[in-house]
């Protein structure tokens, strides 16, 4: 195998019976999403907001993973098949969960680490896509594979459900191995810091408060709504009385990344393409260009 790119992409060689086909796979997924650049960008959001959407703090008061219930941490899977198809905008397959370049592809899902994907009858000698979810170090993966009846176990489960053989990983072509995603924004303060957030006020100031103490953090839409706790989140964070006003007065600028992407590039963050950050400029040049951006006064 070789490796390249940063973020642990790693095909097969060349040599591999199924290299080609899943260079082929890869190519067709990638300029689905925009490129490999997008594909990395985007994915960095892409698990933190399915997991908070299922956590749903607004309404449950929760905040961690590990507060799920069993049942829960199961769907995770179908939701993770969900927002990739409407990513990707493929249809559903006829047989499989998704048609990429003209092909039946399945999606397969772990958040316990590991190799730990099932593959049914029906996803034998077919392409997969995998996604491994490590919650606790925000860490993710996404492999395609043909699952040949030689990469898998020969036990099978109740469900006539399989997994791969301790060999059998060595056949998975990586487009991300090892990859940061954002992490849970609640890991990241200590239970003061959230207290004193979710205490300040009203919707809007509990915002303010939120992205004045936490700069430079990725925060995703998910956990503003969390947050502002009202039907109308979105309101309380833009200009024209919302928490920008409060932080532009004290120099700080809240960029989001759907919108603000040159900005960010220009000042060195990387978030996700659905999340929020608040900045402080750190130099008279950094500054002058929020300014101009309408970013701060």
């Amino acid at each position: 195998m070789s490796s390249s790119f940063g973020s642990g992409h790693v095909p097969l060689h060349s040599t591999h019976q199924d290299h080609q086909e899943l260079a082929a796979l890869e190519a067709d997924l990638l300029s689905a999403v925009g490129g490999r650049d997008l594909f990395e960008e985007k994915l960095r959001g892409f698990f933190r907001a399915a997991i908070d959407e299922v956590i749903d703090t607004a309404r449950t008061q929760r905040f961690f993973f590990h507060e799920l219930e069993k049942t829960e941490k199961t769907y995770l899977g179908t939701k993770f098949e969900i927002l990739l198809r409407d990513w990707l905008q493929v249809p559903r397959g006829v047989r499989l969960d998704l048609q990429i370049g003209g092909r039946e592809v399945d999606v397969k899902s772990t958040t316990g680490g590991g190799s730990g994907w099932m593959i049914p009858p029906e996803a034998v000698d077919q392409f997969c896509v995998l996604l491994r979810v490590n919650e606790v170090a925000a860490k993710c993966a996404v492999g395609l594979v043909k699952t040949r009846r030689e990469y898998l176990r020969l036990g099978a489960n109740r469900d006539a459900k399989t997994s791969f053989s301790a060999s059998g990983t060595s056949n998975i072509w990586w487009l991300v191995s090892d990859f940061a995603y954002t992490a849970n924004f609640w890991t990241q303060i200590d239970d003061a810091l959230r207290h004193k957030i979710m205490s300040s006020g009203k919707g809007t100031k509990r915002l303010a408060a939120l992205f004045e103490n936490c700069l430079g953090m990725s925060i995703s839409r998910v956990q503003v709504a969390a947050v502002a706790a009202q039907d109308d989140y979105m309101k309380r964070l833009r200009k024209n009385g919302g928490a920008r006003d409060i932080l532009a007065r004290k120099g700080i600028a809240v960029l989001y990344g759907a919108y603000d992407r040159a900005l960010m590039h220009q000042l060195g963050l990387k978030v996700g393409y659905r999340e929020f950050v608040s900045y402080r400029p750190k130099s008279d040049s950094e500054a002058r260009l929020l300014r101009g951006a309408g970013k701060i006064e």
